[in-house]
């Protein structure tokens, strides 16, 4: 056994968990299983200009985005997780910056 974990195969991160026997990240697989339901949802149409919108992963949320006018639009509940984990970003990097000021 290694000393060290093995590297996701998707983003490099280190990681003791395997799927399909290959190294892969918490983060990606809540991703990947983002895409598939991503690829089961029906193609939606803006509201503003009644283009199809695209499916894209914003802070580990699937949103609507529109290619035309880059609108996104969001499905319920989906604004407070986008609020909540942004809040959390920025606590983080706020504490970083603190602690690494203490040097």
């Amino acid at each position: 056994m290694s000393f060290f974990a093995k590297k996701c195969d998707r983003c490099g991160e280190r990681t003791r968990n395997e799927a399909d026997g290959k190294p892969v990240c918490d983060a990606c697989v809540r991703e990947m299983e983002l895409l598939l339901d991503a690829a089961d949802e029906n193609i939606r149409q803006c509201p503003v200009d009644n283009s199809p919108m695209t499916k894209e992963i914003a802070h580990m949320v699937l949103v609507d985005r529109c290619p035309t006018c880059q609108g996104i639009w969001l499905d319920g509940g989906e604004l407070e997780k986008l609020s909540d984990d942004v809040h959390a970003d920025a606590v983080l990097a706020m504490t970083r910056g603190l602690t690494m000021g203490m040097h």
